[in-house]
């Protein structure tokens, strides 16, 4: 009785936005619109646009309310920017000059001077990026209400006075709607503060994520979702000297705000993070003033450039993230005893936002000086080492356009050679595509192409001391992304400018549907990922398909294994209905008019030419698989490959008729639920004729002893098999007492698992031989982030189609330790195993990682699209 009466007063006590503010009645209040009072309810995401509208209404003068994109789901997503009338009146102009500020080669000394003598500082902030940190969006109603009604405000005068705030309040409305509908269907009778209870304990996937199960705050730089493509614009738009991304931690901190912890990104210069200090002192000072408490410099770095503070960094915003403790409901019981409510996180998310906007408000010329002396200064160091970075296209030149247009739609500028030409010592082909590092974008672009962004070698060697005693790294996140390294192309860097004829390259490729010249017996064409995603979709408009299993040789041209056959005597108006999935995917078929090969290589009807057929996919879904794994390989098969997929729950795995499909993908994750029937359901199905693909924790489970479903084990730290741990005392230390006790050796733990290695590019080398190879030049860099060791399969029971490279050739990119190293060389990282009429693929990583990693992805789309052709 008394707690529940302590969470009563708890959740009735007055939380008043500003106590020293008075608010014009004019403006509608979140209970006059919607019935309850900030931070009463969690608000939806179609109440969080009825407000937003209602506040627009009242205030037409001083807002403008904008969609910037729709969700997978097809929820709108919004942006309100708020003014002065004035500045709001001039918003177009604005703009305009912001993005002049933005670009100091096209403005001269005397403009710019103009520029920061008139211009509002731009102040962009970003709520709810993950759908479950629910109180940072019901704090950007306040902060939209609190800056259009407060009446003889000091700080709402200078903000609307010297900015304009873009409030973005909801980055996630998919995930947030899967969140409030789970808690709400969970919430008891009164808000339950048990962290145990069912309004706590979110079931797969949880909110987090959006459709796809991204996790959003690290697609920034890859692009992958129409939410983050969005946002992308909406910078491109307003260009913010102020960028501040709002999350939620765990319910037992309190609130975290800048100066970020290390490691910090080496392309984060003194100024930047001078102005990271003097953004947390006056947050500081107003938590202080109002009895919140904090932290700063612990555990949120600004390393890893794809989040939502660090990509604005690199854009020369000053990017923070902050983070309330989260109440994950209407209460939370901490393990202090204190209560938590969700009213806190909107107030101290409120508070902290609000005083950004004012610290930004009153230093409006100096962040306009510094942002304009950031992007200066990006151009300069452009100038030195690295001064170009040329892409050039290889086996499966798709891969390398995607790249190039990736960087055009981050405003960075790409220029496409038309003719050949030399790069240093490097012959590069016309085609190849140039970035010069001299940009406004420079230090982006030096993030994304270089090979190597290095960690502080303090904070490395810290991790290195606290490893060794098992303690726990303080990595956040991966400590390599190299997009050359992640999409499998190369990147070659210049001292010097690349003089060659070029031509600006676009964002998004225009393509027109066109007929392809006349072919009398065939059109071939080369494997890559847009010839595998074209040749998905010509098998479900019903055009047959044959695939090469080794090289071909015809009329002087060689073409790979992996090489696409479309015979017109089997396909009727073949040449405008592949012409236009061509033209779509930006392919380019070449006609034959013999079948006669050149020696050398195989017949266009050789048995080595394998029948493709539409794979029907089976993806296993929910519990256990990691909805990160699932999320992407969702995405990578529906809106990358262009394969029909059917996402069946593990639990309902044993009523699926396996019979009609072909594929069966198993996320990362361990299946020990699917008990002996399941595998044994697996196993028949393979020898059936069917293509099982497992990846990361799901290959561990399927090298398993018990489950077998590939022949080959992981090990422990020491090398040895991993196995079930033995029962009872089997498997303690045996001394030896006529020997000296040896203390460093006592304290090691025995059946150990490897060495982690924490999100790193490492080397494989692929079988050139193997059709799962098709596409790619026969090596690549890998991510790894895990402690899986696969043993390869020796000859008799399969193949290792890609396996780590030696150790002195192993490490490409980022953090890995030479432990690691030394039992990671030379083992598998890609196994293929014959079962029966069918077979088995393991990946010992995640192929499909944040849908940027298009070399490994290429590996997946291959196991999908010709495992069932051969």
């Amino acid at each position: 009785m008394l707690a529940s009466l302590v969470l009563g007063l708890a959740l009735n006590a007055p939380r008043v936005l500003d106590p020293n503010t008075a608010y014009d009645p004019k403006i509608p209040t979140i209970k006059q619109v919607l019935g309850y009072d900030h931070g009463d309810e969690i608000t939806s995401p179609e109440n969080v646009a009825v407000y937003l509208k209602a506040l627009s209404a009242a205030a037409p003068e001083r807002t403008r309310l904008v969609e910037y994109a729709r969700s997978w789901e097809g929820r709108p997503l919004w942006i309100l920017v708020v003014g002065s009338a004035d500045r709001m009146a001039k918003l177009d102009s604005i703009k305009a000059g912001l993005r002049k500020l933005a670009d100091p080669r096209v403005t001269t000394p005397a403009e710019r001077e103009e520029l920061f003598r008139t211009l509002p500082v731009s102040v962009w902030l970003l709520h709810g990026v993950h759908g479950n940190e629910i109180s940072s969006s019901d704090a950007a109603l306040a902060e939209a209400y609190h800056l259009l009604a407060a009446k003889n405000d000091a700080g709402v005068d200078a903000i609307l006075g010297n900015a304009i705030v873009v409030i973005d309040p909801m980055e996630n409305p998919d995930g947030r709607a899967r969140f409030l509908f789970q808690n709400l269907q969970g919430r008891a009778s009164t808000p339950d503060p048990e962290p145990i209870s069912a309004e706590h304990d979110e079931p797969w996937p949880g909110g987090r994520s959006n459709h796809y199960l991204f996790d959003m705050n690290r697609d920034w730089f890859s692009l992958s979702q129409p939410e983050t493509i969005g946002r992308i614009a909406v910078h491109q738009e307003f260009f913010p000297q102020v960028s501040v991304d709002l999350h939620e931690m765990g319910g037992n901190g309190t609130y975290y705000f800048a100066p970020p912890a290390d490691p910090i990104n080496p392309f984060v210069p003194k100024e930047q993070r001078d102005w990271f200090d003097v953004f947390g002192r006056n947050n500081a000072a107003r938590f202080d003033e109002r009895g919140f408490g904090y932290f700063i410099r612990e555990n949120y770095d600004s390393f890893y450039p794809g989040y939502g503070e660090s990509w604005p960094i690199f854009n020369g915003s000053v990017g923070m993230t902050y983070e309330q403790a989260s109440a994950r409901a209407l209460a939370w019981k901490r393990d202090d005893g204190l209560l938590l409510t969700f009213k806190d996180g909107v107030l101290h998310h409120f508070t902290s936002a609000i005083q950004t906007a004012r610290t930004a408000a009153e230093n409006r010329e100096k962040l306009l000086r510094y942002y304009s002396g950031y992007r200066q200064s990006a151009i300069d160091e452009g100038k030195k080492g690295a001064v170009e970075y040329a892409l050039v296209p290889g086996v499966d030149p798709s891969r390398a356009e995607r790249l190039a247009r990736l960087l055009v739609r981050q405003g960075i500028e790409v220029r496409q050679t038309t003719e050949a030409t030399k790069v240093g010592v490097r012959s590069v082909p016309a085609g190849s595509y140039l970035v010069a590092a001299a940009q406004p974008t420079g230090r982006l672009i030096r993030n994304l192409l270089e090979l190597n962004v290095d960690q502080d070698a303090a904070f490395v060697k810290k991790q290195d001391e606290r490893r060794k005693k098992r303690q726990g790294d303080q990595i956040y996140d991966v400590t390599a992304w190299s997009l050359p390294l992640a999409f499998g192309v190369e990147c070659v860097p210049s001292a010097l400018a690349v003089s060659v004829k070029t031509q600006p390259l676009a964002g998004v490729a225009t393509a027109t549907a066109t007929t392809l010249p006349a072919a009398k017996v065939a059109y071939l064409l080369p494997w890559g990922f847009n010839s595998a995603a074209a040749v998905a979709e010509a098998l479900q408009a019903g055009i047959r398909v044959r695939v090469a299993g080794d090289m071909i040789k015809l009329n002087g041209a060689t073409f790979p294994t992996g090489t696409a056959i479309f015979r017109t005597s089997e396909n009727e108006n073949l040449a405008a209905r592949l012409g236009a999935i061509a033209a779509k995917h930006s392919v380019t078929p070449v006609g034959t008019d013999t079948a006669f090969v050149d020696v050398g290589g195989i017949s266009l009807g050789s048995s080595d030419v394998a029948s493709m057929k539409s794979p029907r996919v089976l993806l296993m879904w929910d519990a256990p698989t990691s909805t990160l794994s699932a999320g992407w390989a969702r995405f990578a098969l529906e809106r990358r490959i262009g394969v029909r997929t059917t996402a069946v729950r593990v639990s309902s795995f044993r009523r699926a008729n396996l019979a009609d499909y072909d594929v069966v993908v198993l996320p990362s994750g361990d299946y020990s639920t699917l008990g002996d029937d399941g595998v044994k359901r697996l196993k028949d199905f393979a020898r059936a004729g069917g293509t099982v693909v497992t990846l990361g924790e799901a290959s561990r489970w399927a090298a398993r002893e018990k489950v077998a479903l590939i022949d080959t084990r992981t090990e422990n730290r020491d090398g040895s098999p991993e196995k079930d741990a033995p029962a009872g005392d089997a498997d303690k230390k045996k001394t030896d007492a006529s020997k000296p006790f040896d203390y460093e050796k006592a304290i090691q733990p025995e059946r150990e698992a490897p060495e982690n290695t924490p999100g790193s590019y490492l080397r494989v080398m692929l079988d050139p031989e193997h059709w799962m190879s098709a596409g790619t030049d026969f090596e690549m860099g890998v991510l790894v982030e895990s402690r899986r060791i696969f043993t390869p399969i020796t000859l008799d029971k399969g193949e290792n189609v890609a396996v780590y490279a030696k150790k002195d050739k192993l490490r490409l990119s980022g953090l890995v330790w030479e432990e690691a190293q030394t039992a990671l060389a030379q083992k598998a990282f890609l196994i293929h195993q014959s079962m029966g009429a069918g077979h088995v693929i393991a990946f010992a990583e995640e192929p499909n990682y944040r849908a940027y990693t298009e070399g490994t992805m290429l590996l997946f789309a291959n196991a999908v699209l010709l495992g069932p052709a051969f």
